[in-house]
């Protein structure tokens, strides 16, 4: 994925694609099961999200984009998908601006972005499954 998004200025490099520290908070907060539970949810229910986001967007649907763009950066927050969040929070202004043409080419590097929480967070499901 690229680093970083010169039309947007949007810096990537640095965010984690998955803060362990957020998963680990959310454990001390909750019970431990509970918080594995939200992340493999977050994670089965990720593909539709960017799934109906693709199309609110290919359809200009302003309303609809603007309600999962939203989801997405939220859900994506709360597990720690950083990258994700902040490319969901600038589609979220493009988005608001109206401005499908800009928005349309990032929907490819949140894609990337997807793929690359998706694999870490089995990575840590996994990996927390067979500590415990």
């Amino acid at each position: 994925m690229n680093a970083h998004l010169p039309t947007l200025g949007l810096p990537l490099q640095g965010l984690p694609v998955l803060d362990p520290a957020c998963i680990r908070e959310m454990g001390e907060e909750l019970d431990h099961p509970s918080a594995l539970t939200f992340l493999s949810a977050y994670l089965d229910f990720l593909p539709e999200r960017l799934a109906t986001l693709c199309a609110a967007v290919a359809l200009e649907d302003g309303e609809a984009a603007m309600d999962r763009v939203l989801s997405l950066k939220v859900s994506s927050t709360m597990v720690g998908a950083r990258r994700l969040s902040a490319l969901a929070e600038a589609l979220q202004g493009l988005v608001c601006t109206g401005n499908w043409a800009a928005a349309e080419p990032l929907l490819k590097v949140l894609d990337a972005s997807v793929a690359a929480v998706l694999a870490a967070g089995r990575a840590a499901v996994v990996s927390s499954d067979s500590q415990g």
